[in-house]
């Protein structure tokens, strides 16, 4: 089964969810992404776009009735954003993680390892934690 989740128009980005992979078109270039080798830097680039990103999901949500977990795995995008220490990229997905109201323990726990690491900057390390304590 596949369903296509993201389309950013401006850019001819799409995502695809296949069950057990993700598809990305982007350029002319297919990348599937396996839940086994997961690489997040495809999706980033979402987050750039979360007005229009949001929007997709809400609807595709809705319609469905499930969980952003269920189709999209922000979580293991997140964790691979921290493990390579991405400020900017971490700055806009917790702003989609805010918007689209995806905050959980899990997602929590990923934000308290970054709050005390110092390789992300300081203004980065105090939103994360305003984030925290608002959500607590």
């Amino acid at each position: 089964m596949e369903i296509r989740i993201i389309y950013i128009s401006e850019i001819n980005y799409e995502c695809y969810f296949c069950g057990n992979c993700w598809k990305i078109v982007y350029e002319g270039k297919t990348t599937n992404i396996n839940m086994n080798n997961f690489h997040g830097y495809p999706f980033y680039i979402i987050f750039e776009h979360i007005e229009t990103v949001s929007k997709q999901l809400t609807i595709l949500i809705n319609k469905n009735n499930i969980l952003l977990a269920d189709i999209f795995s922000i979580e293991l995008i997140l964790k691979d954003i921290i493990d390579h220490y991405q400020d900017y990229w971490l700055n806009l997905c917790l702003y989609f993680i805010i918007k689209m109201e995806c905050l959980n323990s899990n997602i929590i726990q990923l934000l308290i390892t970054a709050k005390n690491n110092k390789k992300f900057s300081q203004e980065l390390r105090h939103k994360i934690r305003k984030v925290i304590l608002l959500n607590n």
